[in-house]
């Protein structure tokens, strides 16, 4: 079987492309799409999107990234910064928009109206995927937010912070609790109870 492993991207590297994509709007900006692409896969399905969205998530922030890189300034901040505020509030967006849905087909179920129920996604059936989605649902919000973009998007405690608007302790902190409270959840209730006296 062969395993296709992705290239890695610094952050200098996202800067240059980003500066030079803003400037020439062509192959340039095709590059850095490819370049920040896996980086936004990781933050969100850190984030606990639910990995049937993923894809369209991703692409919904990289075209709004597109549309706004002009906007886009090195000096308020990284690339990284920018465009992992960027998928975090796409993310949010569509919390709110599954929780404000579940709430209007509870409210037709009230009133005796039939809804059928969606099929599983077919990435739902991946035992990774699933293990993570089950690992990363343990967390706060404000837990996988941190993770997202402090551990899999690979973003130092400062950028991370800037995005979230905490201090870099508080994402240092955060990011610690949170890795103690996966460590718990992966070892099941049996090792969590170990710990506890």
């Amino acid at each position: 079987m062969d395993v296709v492993r992705e290239a890695v991207v610094t952050s200098q590297d996202l800067a240059r492309l980003a500066l030079a994509a803003r400037a020439s709007r062509g192959a340039e900006e095709e590059r850095l799409w490819q370049a920040a692409r896996p980086r936004l896969v990781r933050i969100a399905l850190a984030l606990g999107v639910p990995a049937a969205d993923v894809p369209d998530l991703v692409q919904d922030a990289l075209f709004a990234a597109h549309r706004a890189l002009r906007r886009f300034d090195p000096g308020a901040g990284s690339f990284e910064g920018w465009i992992g505020t960027i998928i975090v509030r796409r993310a949010q967006n569509l919390a709110r928009s599954r929780r404000r849905r579940r709430r209007f087909l509870d409210a037709l179920r009230t009133i005796g109206l039939p809804v059928a129920p969606r099929s599983a996604p077919a990435l739902d059936r991946l035992e990774a995927r699933l293990v993570i989605e089950r690992l990363l649902g343990c967390l706060s919000v404000s837990q996988r937010e941190v993770v997202a973009l402090y551990e899999f998007g690979e973003m130092d405690a400062a950028e991370a912070a800037r995005v979230l608007g905490i201090s870099a302790a508080g994402v240092r902190s955060i990011a610690r609790d949170a890795r103690r409270r996966l460590a718990e959840e992966a070892r099941g209730p049996a090792g969590a109870a170990k710990e506890k006296p």
